[in-house]
């Protein structure tokens, strides 16, 4: 389906096989982030395709992510572009600290309204940074759905996913918990001052590791 936003008549081409299947919804033009509303209903069946112009910007599928929320009143379908950094934010209390130091480091945002929710997102959306509070949704991490998903998820998988645990039981920047819990940083809520450095050093360090791993693997000829 081509879609125009009506604010800055960019065009995007989204594929149907990620179209909500004859439902209203809605999506954030990556250019000026305008919502936009489409009724497929509109649509009258055998109606020719609207060509594209060779001034129009398409967006099409190599070049976009495009999620779509099946939840109660989740309508609307994200677009990113390729390459965009993804964070999942679950941990209500501490919201706000979370977003202001991940969008200090580029990430665009997701939350969810619950454990189930946040699992939902994760089936259609590759999240490249996962913040995690251990009693998110009232739950202890080992009843969390969303824990128990991420640590049963192929290595292969798993270690594209940087997983910050967050709680009262931690010790900020202890390597021995976060290898105990499968984490790649456990952080105290009493250290959320110092956010933005914590996460600094973790993902450093973090991105050094694999580099030498994936170098490693690349000299014994398995990647």
């Amino acid at each position: 389906m081509q879609v125009e936003c009506n604010s800055c008549q960019r065009s995007m081409n989204i594929p149907d096989e990620k179209l909500p299947k004859d439902q209203a919804f809605s999506i954030t033009c990556p250019g000026c982030k305008n919502k936009i509303k489409v009724d497929q209903h509109l649509k009258t069946q055998g109606s020719p395709a609207v060509p594209v112009s060779e001034t129009e910007e398409v967006v099409d599928a190599a070049s976009m992510v495009v999620e779509h929320e099946e939840f109660e009143d989740d309508d609307e379908l994200v677009i990113y572009e390729e390459g965009d950094q993804l964070a999942l934010v679950l941990d209500e209390k501490n919201q706000s600290a979370w977003t202001q130091a991940l969008e200090s480091r580029d990430f665009k945002i997701q939350y969810a309204k619950s454990p189930e929710h946040a699992v939902h997102k994760m089936r259609f959306t590759h999240f490249h940074f996962i913040a995690l509070h251990e009693n998110y949704g009232n739950k202890g991490l080992d009843n969390n759905p969303v824990y128990q998903v991420l640590i049963e998820l192929p290595m292969v998988t798993r270690r594209n996913i940087f997983l910050a645990l967050l709680g009262a039981n931690f010790k900020t920047l202890n390597n021995m918990q976060a290898f105990q819990k499968s984490a790649n940083v456990v952080i105290n809520e009493k250290d959320m001052d110092k956010l933005a450095d914590v996460l600094k050093k973790a993902v450093s360090e973090n991105e050094i590791f694999y580099k030498v791993f994936k170098e490693t693997l690349h000299s014994m000829g398995k990647a």
